[in-house]
């Protein structure tokens, strides 16, 4: 037989379906944010990774002449989120202007046309000031023509995150995302391979082992991809076995692109040192990056930098946490590696 996959868009993350499986009540709200109306709306998207927040608001949104798409992982300062507004409103702006200087611009662009500004993995924005960019949005002389669309993978909710003062002006609709079901994740991926694979070549126990296994679509989608890959014949349940801890290392490292080479090395150290033993303290973790820091040629970054970093990889479900509060060292962690 020859190669599986005839095309590998459809098992690409980012590729857009024409309809989207099971999700058709958290989609209304979205579109309700296209047609006509005098208040604005605030909506937070909550629910784990792979549950097709981001692609439910695309999707819904597809038709929205004036909508600013911000990724909070790159964008996570009120400065830089307010720049990608300005670009998703066709204003560039380049450095050195002060946040005043682009809170005025945002006001002027958005005064004459209705705009959807996307906060897309809105936690990394709240870890620094982005609890002063929702205030001032939610209170800028044009509020009344700007919707404001939440997505957040956090395990914890949005109250606990802002001021109050910011809450009570954003007022948000939740809306939430539950996980797919092994079942629903099925449906999801053979619509998907029905379009990527050549016909009859993947069996239907290798599809059902991988749902079964993981419900985040991302995941299953990075699986099914490298296993057709790394196949001249029929994808089978024992393939998908073998190529298991690979897949999940290549979805790893997608996630990883959207990051620095700093965040990458500190994930090697724990992944290093998670062969040696399942839960790691945070110092040993350190050390392990230093070393590799040095292998690499790379200056080490400070262990405070370090610590934002850890909590970064722990937002995106790539390491747990506990954390430990007291004692001589005052807040310290245990982390574990998440695998399949």
């Amino acid at each position: 037989m020859t190669d599986p996959l005839k095309d590998p868009t459809p098992l690409q993350p980012n590729y857009l379906p024409e309809n989207l499986y099971n999700r058709q009540e958290e989609q209304k709200p979205l579109e309700n944010l296209t047609s006509d109306n005098s208040a604005p709306q605030n909506l937070f998207l909550h629910g784990p990774r792979g549950t097709g927040k981001t692609h439910v608001t695309h999707f819904a949104l597809e038709k929205s002449d004036r909508k600013c798409y911000v990724p909070c992982t790159q964008h996570d300062t009120q400065y830089k989120a307010l720049k990608q507004i300005l670009r998703g409103l066709n204003e560039e702006v380049n450095d050195g202007h002060h946040t005043s200087d682009l809170q005025r611009k945002v006001v002027e662009k958005t005064k004459a046309v209705h705009t959807v500004i996307i906060l897309d993995d809105i936690d990394f924005l709240l870890l620094n000031d982005g609890d002063d960019l929702l205030y001032f949005l939610t209170r800028m002389e044009t509020r009344n023509s700007v919707d404001l669309v939440l997505i957040s993978s956090n395990h914890t909710g949005l109250k606990s995150q802002i001021e109050e003062r910011t809450y009570s002006s954003l007022q948000p609709q939740r809306i939430n995302f539950e996980p797919y079901t092994a079942e629903e994740t099925y449906q999801i991926l053979v619509e998907r391979a029905r379009k990527a694979l050549v016909n009859q070549s993947l069996q239907k126990a290798a599809l059902t082992y991988i749902t079964s296994t993981t419900q985040n679509i991302s995941v299953g989608l990075h699986w099914l991809k490298h296993a057709a890959e790394t196949t001249d014949s029929v994808i089978t349940e024992s393939h998908v076995q073998q190529v298991q801890k690979k897949a999940y290392e290549k979805y790893a490292a997608n996630l990883l692109n959207r990051f620095t080479e700093h965040h990458r090395l500190l994930y090697q150290a724990i992944r290093e040192l998670d062969v040696e033993e399942n839960t790691i303290k945070t110092g040993k973790i350190y050390t392990r990056y230093e070393e590799l820091c040095k292998a690499y040629n790379e200056n080490t970054l400070s262990k405070r930098r370090l610590s934002d970093y850890l909590k970064h990889l722990e937002l995106v479900d790539l390491i747990e946490a506990e954390y430990h509060y007291g004692g001589s060292k005052g807040k310290t962690r245990d982390v574990n590696l998440v695998t399949l």
